[in-house]
């Protein structure tokens, strides 16, 4: 029977220790093993029903890559895992009796793109399908397999209608001597007058994705590590907020558990810091430095990204905060001064605009810092704060100073038990986390002065500032209900902005009109491509399917909109995974530029940058790469294969499909008429081609990657 995997991203960086325990282990912990940042562990498990926990440095949890799960006696939620004996293959005439007993609808699903675009998506048994066909007022449209579940195979089709044109239709499908008929009157052998059913476009939701996205490259940008380009907004820590954090240890000293130490690194390139801080004992790196990354050294480097070839950019968060990753808020609706100026952010973005370059902000609405003004206004004035209940407070008044080993969850509900980052309160009728799940706005009581004053950053930042999107910060930690009010408000501001989630797990719930454009495709690409192309832990089947499992769960228009990424500030760099090795890298690298979705590249990574777990994984830029044949070799590697992924609108807008490839090789095909390619990827000898038709006609091959 296949191992079954259990897999554990921490959402921090730093040494973790990871357990797991359950039924199959008689609630013994077992460890989980890193590798490269991410924790496994491989059980050979019979079929069954199992209850499990993770325990992460000392945390019971339910896992949070797993959907399926049950209240514990505890208050919290016990994981359900289910592994089912291998189902027996169906004669035809037991699907076909099966099949009679659901309703047609249940095997297809219309996705409205708008602007007269439509999908048709339909689900069958495996194998069990010649053709598909899609009967629509007299037009006939074959439908094309596009990924399988584990039990069933998907197909779909595009197509137009005009505005308010009604129009009608059913799906008839051929195996063997029998065509069945899925429309109104349900699933049922071929009849010469099927019953169609109506579609009228105005009745369906409607799920716009800018199309600038999947023609898209992105490039994330950590603002205080690529460029610093105006010296005079180095950071001086004179806000409030360093006063008394800003003073080193003495000489020969380290640093008191908990104490901070924000100083400012005057050379570029010091980097030692990030590994071992001087300040703090073996293993601790420095998290409080500064290194002066700014809107005006990204400015000076556009030229650098257009050269590149990259059309988006994604910054981290950009706002005012005590911190250098920002994620800890002091205030939504400015620009921190270590960036630039409110003007000189608008100037860019224009300036990028007009070389062709979109961009979207980082967004953490979940929590803010303990520096944000509401936050401060609670610890100032308790209940009488007009902000109190914007957090989760559990006692009052904190303790001043605060000592080595307090503990914040006592006092108020915050990230991970992070001090600096207190949650959100959405939901006045329930706790954090229990509001999280709430899809319905009427089951809520909405915390409605915070919503209002979270939407309105929403709009200055669109409209204002002048950006194109929002990727959202652990969005799975806020409510569902929230996300539908913030798409509205995004989608009234700028109809083409994108909205991409990150979600490390299936996101099948949260990808839809009401909801998020994409996510962050950890599960369905980032671990697929790592696991097969450079850490060898799965076969080339096993590739295969998970692969193919992402293009199966969501929409044609959301998986080419995907952010296929290999690396970002929150894992290992992608040399630093690759252990060195530039071939293993190019292999995950040929395969991201030709696939469905958007490729997505970290900074630096385009030059080997290394580094190892966060804050190592958020070195300056080394604008020295030039010096480095390597480097400069994958540059180049980098901008060729951007280059051929534009050149090719079969690689941004056509299909994909796998074929069969010899041996170890992965082989599929990318094709838009009159456009085909065949890409050959064979990780082993570190060789990659693709071949290009016209028509059936061989025009072009080109080797990609070459071991000689």
């Amino acid at each position: 029977m296949p191992l079954q995997r259990f897999s554990y991203a921490p959402l921090t960086a730093g040494m973790h220790t990871v357990g797991i325990t359950g039924d199959f282990s008689g609630w013994e912990i077992m460890d989980l093993e890193e590798n490269a940042g991410i924790y496994n562990l491989f059980l050979d498990l019979a079929p069954g029903l199992y209850r499990y926990k993770l325990i992460v440095d000392g945390v019971w949890m339910a896992d949070p890559a797993n959907p399926d799960r049950e209240p514990d006696p505890y208050g919290g939620f016990n994981s359900i895992l289910e592994i089912s004996e291998s189902l027996p293959e169906l004669a035809w005439d037991e699907i076909v009796a099966l099949a009679k007993h659901k309703p047609a609808e249940s095997y297809i699903k219309l996705v409205n793109y708008g602007a007269g675009e439509y999908e048709l998506r339909f689900s069958w048994y495996i194998e069990r399908a010649e053709s598909i066909i899609l009967h629509l007022d007299g037009q006939q449209i074959s439908l094309e397999r596009i990924g399988k579940t584990a039990i069933r195979e998907v197909y779909h089709c595009m197509f137009s209608l005009l505005p308010g044109q009604m129009t009608i239709y059913y799906v008839s499908l051929k195996y063997g001597k029998d065509t069945l008929v899925f429309d109104r009157q349900g699933v049922r052998l071929s009849s010469d007058t099927p019953d169609c059913f109506q579609l009228t476009p105005d009745q369906l939701p409607v799920f716009q994705i800018p199309d600038w996205v999947r023609k898209g490259v992105i490039y994330q940008i950590f603002p205080d590590r690529f460029c610093n380009g105006d010296t005079s907004k180095n950071p001086n820590f004179s806000q409030w907020y360093y006063k008394d954090c800003k003073t080193p240890p003495p000489e020969g000293e380290y640093l008191r558990a908990e104490q901070e130490y924000f100083h400012f690194v005057e050379n570029w390139y010091e980097i030692d810091g990030l590994k071992q801080s001087p300040w703090q004992p073996v293993g601790k790196p420095d998290w409080w430095s500064f290194y002066g990354g700014d809107i005006p050294g990204v400015q000076s480097k556009l030229d650098y990204l257009q050269d590149l070839g990259i059309t988006i950019i994604y910054f981290n968060p950009l706002w005012q905060a005590k911190s250098n990753h920002k994620y800890d808020s002091a205030d939504y609706h400015s620009i921190d001064p270590q960036f630039a100026t409110t003007e000189e952010m608008q100037d860019f973005v224009a300036r990028a605009h007009n070389k062709g370059i979109r961009i979207i902000l980082d967004v953490a609405f979940n929590h803010t810092g303990e520096t944000f003004w509401a936050f401060r206004d609670c610890v100032e004035k308790g209940s009488q704060s007009d902000y109190w209940n914007w957090y989760d407070w559990k006692k009052w008044p904190l303790p001043k100073p605060l000592p080595p080993d307090f503990k914040p969850k006592e006092y108020y509900q915050c990230w991970w038990g992070i001090k600096d980052m207190p949650d959100l309160n959405f939901d006045l009728s329930r706790p954090h986390p229990e509001e999280n799940a709430i899809r319905n706005i009427k089951e809520a009581r909405p915390n409605a002065a915070l919503v209002d004053y979270l939407l309105s950053t929403v709009r200055w930042w669109l409209l204002e500032i002048g950006i194109d999107g929002f990727r959202l910060d652990v969005p799975d930690e806020v409510p569902f209900w929230f996300w539908e009010l913030f798409r509205r408000e995004v989608k009234e501001a700028k109809p083409d902005a994108w909205i991409v989630g990150e979600i490390w797990f299936d996101a099948i719930n949260w990808i839809s009109h009401r909801y998020f454009d994409s996510v962050m495709n950890y599960a369905s690409f980032k671990n697929p491509v790592l696991d097969f192309f450079v850490h060898g832990l799965i076969s080339k089947n096993q590739f295969r399917e998970q692969i193919e499992t992402g293009l199966a769960l969501y929409p044609f228009r959301a998986v080419q909109s995907m952010m296929n990424l290999l690396g970002s500030h929150d894992t290992l760099r992608l040399y630093e995974v690759c252990k060195g090795d530039i071939a293993r890298l190019k292999m995950a690298v040929v395969f991201q530029m030709c696939f469905l979705g958007s490729p997505h590249i970290y900074y630096g990574d385009e030059i080997a940058m290394g580094g190892g777990k966060d804050p190592d994984n958020r070195r300056p830029f080394n604008w020295r790469y030039a010096e480095d044949p390597s480097a400069e070799g994958l540059r180049e590697f980098y901008r060729r294969m951007i280059r051929l992924r534009k050149n090719h609108p079969a690689f941004s807008e056509g299909s994909f499909r796998f074929l069969v490839g010899v041996g170890d090789e992965i082989s599929f095909e990318r094709y838009l008429n009159p456009e085909r390619i065949i890409v050959s990827i064979n990780a082993k000898l570190q060789i990659a081609e693709m071949q290009v038709f016209h028509n059936d006609s061989l025009l072009s091959r080109e080797i990609l990657v070459s071991n000689s």
